[in-house]
């Protein structure tokens, strides 16, 4: 029996109309948003920067917050200049030298919607003295050298002392629990003999909780350890650290603290160590301090640009690791020539390229990481939960796995091997 045209079409409107009544669009999740506000799952995510144009050091007020009035279930902070803080929607936040740095916020709301949105900050100041990673510089000789040789001839080809901030401090985590032990740790650019560099600690309350001195080493970096128990740290709330060098220069970072019952109670202590890794290029020894867990092992993937670090992690904590430049590092590179006829023939020294933040992943998830660096070396601290296992570090430069020296002697064996089996008739298959 055949159905007649008029009853396939009723059969066909019906399939629609019930078909339609399922199907819900949802808004996505994760999207960039302009800066005039992040619309998203019926709501607005606003966000403030006072100022965002001033001399260097430039302090700046931010503030975030979704404009029905709802609370968020999650908030992220990344400044652009390699500071990063979780969890609050405002303070402030001091950019140390001059630059032009685009930031992020991050967040989620109650209901499981996620915002991203981006914001612009310039400090202006002495590009010859603070130039970074982030800054822009005029190109005067446009169509006759490209950017980075004109970067070259204005720092007499030395890139690297010219990207350090005058001063820079981090904290080895960016929250902590009463009784944690906070690592503190920075560089100074330029050191002057005997000089110390002192470090204190303040509440949102402003009243100060720890304060030190410290001389920095002959390579400019320090690093002190404070203990976040006692009378003095009750309130919970954003802590912040001030570092100062000098009647002028100084620099700040916070942490966030859970709060106290005023009594001194410790948490189990860190442990610092030094993981001694063999490479093609020599034994590189690799200071580190973890609380929460145990390093198992570090190894290097030349071929890809990554150390892996394996972990045993009881227990929420933190990384804090001092990665020698000479192993793995991660660097700018140079824009690469377009259009007909524009080829380079530059050599590019990667030692000498500005530096861009490492890609951090513990358990193959993106986090949020501190650092602190000199012309050496460059500190990580990274946070990581109970049970992971494994942190990867990626950058863009590294040691080979293996040397020139190793790769002709693995073949000179494998072409002695083949010699010594085609004379003597050895056989590394058995013969059917």
């Amino acid at each position: 029996m055949r159905a007649s045209p008029k009853f396939c079409a009723t059969l066909v409107a019906l399939i629609a109309v019930f078909a339609s009544s399922f199907l819900v669009l949802h808004p996505a999740s994760g999207l960039s948003c302009p800066a005039t506000g992040c619309v998203q799952g019926g709501d607005t995510l606003n966000v403030s920067i006072t100022p965002t144009t001033g001399s260097a050091p430039l302090q700046v007020t931010y503030k975030a917050s979704l404009a029905s009035g709802g609370s968020m279930k999650s908030i992220v902070w990344n400044f652009g200049d390699g500071s990063s803080l979780s969890g609050v929607t405002n303070g402030t936040h001091t950019y140390a030298s001059a630059g032009n740095y685009t930031g992020t916020v991050d967040a989620d709301a109650m209901d499981g919607t996620s915002y991203t949105q981006t914001f612009a900050v310039s400090a202006t100041g002495s590009i010859g003295a603070n130039i970074g990673a982030n800054v822009t510089v005029p190109n005067p000789k446009t169509g006759t050298v490209t950017a980075y040789q004109l970067l070259q001839q204005e720092h007499n080809g030395s890139l690297v002392a010219t990207s350090l901030p005058p001063l820079s401090v981090q904290t080895d985590a960016l929250s902590y629990s009463q009784g944690d032990t906070i690592i503190i740790h920075g560089t100074v650019k330029d050191v002057s003999n005997q000089t110390a560099v002192t470090v204190r600690v303040v509440n949102d309350l402003k009243n100060m909780v720890s304060i030190a001195q410290l001389i920095p080493s002959s390579d400019g970096s320090f690093s002190t350890k404070v203990l976040a128990t006692g009378p003095l740290w009750t309130k919970p709330g954003n802590y912040t650290v001030i570092a100062q060098y000098g009647p002028l220069t100084n620099a700040t970072t916070l942490f966030q603290f859970g709060g106290g019952d005023g009594t001194t109670r410790l948490a189990a202590p860190p442990i610092s160590s030094t993981f001694s890794l063999q490479t093609s290029a020599g034994t590189f020894n690799i200071p580190y301090t973890i609380r929460g867990g145990t390093v198992q092992s570090i190894q290097l993937q030349g071929q890809q640009h990554v150390l892996v670090i394996s972990i045993n992690a009881p227990s929420n904590g933190s990384l804090s690791i001092d990665i020698p430049r000479a192993l793995i590092d991660s660097k700018a590179q140079p824009p690469v020539p377009t259009g007909p006829n524009q080829t380079s023939t530059t050599q590019i020294n990667q030692s000498e390229l500005p530096d861009q933040p490492f890609t951090v992943q513990v358990g193959g998830q993106n986090v949020q990481v501190t650092e602190t660096s000199d012309l050496n070396s460059r500190t990580l601290g990274i946070p990581f939960h109970k049970g992971d296992t494994t942190i990867d570090v990626m950058g863009t430069v590294s040691v080979p796995e293996f040397g020139p020296i190793a790769a002709l002697v693995f073949a000179i064996a494998i072409v002695s091997i083949i010699a010594v089996s085609a004379k003597t008739g050895l056989r590394f298959l058995p013969k059917y």
